[in-house]
C-alpha cells in the first residue's frame, strides 16, 4: 500500500507538470511552443509509467493540483517569465536518478528538462530586460532632465508660465532625441 501512495504522488506530480507546460505553450508561439509541448508529452509519458504501476481502481481521473492551476493562471496573466523561473526550480530538484523504479530514460529526461527550461527562462529574461531597461532609462532621463531644467529656470527667477513651457518643451525634445 505504501508503494501505491508513492506512485499516486509521482503520477500527480507528472500530470501537474504536463498541465503547466501545456498552459505555458498556449501563451507562446513557434519554436518555444513546440518545445513546451514536447516537455508536456514527456511528462505525460512519465505519468503513464507511474499509472501503469497502479491498479486501474487506484488511479481515478483528477484535475490538476492547486499549484499547477496557480501556475497556469500566472502564465495566462503574467506570461512565461515568472512561471518558467518556478518550473526551473522544480525541474532542477528532480530525483529520478535516485529512484530505483524510475527508468534511466525518465532520469535523463528530467535532467534535460532542467536544462531546456533554464534556456527558455533565460530567453524570457532577455526579452523582458530590453523593454525594462528602456523604461528605466526613459523615466530617469525624463525626470532628471526636466527636474534640472525647472530648478534652473526657477533659480533664475523665471515666471511660472515660462518654467512650465520650458519643462514641456524639454520633455518633448528629450522624448524625440530618445527615439
Amino acid at each position: 500500500m505504501r508503494s501505491a501512495a508513492r506512485y499516486r504522488r509521482r503520477l500527480a506530480r507528472e500530470q501537474d507538470a504536463a498541465s503547466v507546460y501545456r498552459a505555458l505553450a498556449r501563451q507562446r508561439a513557434g519554436e518555444e511552443r513546440e518545445i513546451l509541448l514536447a516537455l508536456a508529452r514527456a511528462e505525460e509519458r512519465h505519468a503513464a509509467h507511474w499509472a501503469a504501476k497502479l491498479h486501474p481502481a487506484e488511479r481515478p481521473p483528477r484535475r490538476p493540483g492547486m499549484r499547477a492551476r496557480t501556475l497556469g493562471w500566472l502564465a495566462r496573466r503574467l506570461g512565461s517569465l515568472v512561471v518558467l523561473a518556478l518550473v526551473q526550480r522544480a525541474e532542477a530538484a528532480g530525483d529520478y536518478d535516485r529512484d530505483p523504479e524510475a527508468t534511466a530514460t525518465m532520469a535523463a529526461d528530467e535532467q534535460a528538462h532542467a536544462l531546456v527550461v533554464a534556456g527558455l527562462a533565460q530567453r524570457a529574461r532577455a526579452r523582458a530586460s530590453g523593454w525594462f531597461r528602456a523604461a528605466v532609462f526613459g523615466a530617469n532621463d525624463g525626470l532628471v532632465s526636466n527636474f534640472s531644467l525647472v530648478l534652473g529656470m526657477a533659480g533664475a527667477g523665471s515666471s511660472n508660465q515660462v518654467i512650465v513651457l520650458a519643462g514641456l518643451l524639454a520633455g518633448a525634445l528629450s522624448m524625440a532625441a530618445g527615439e
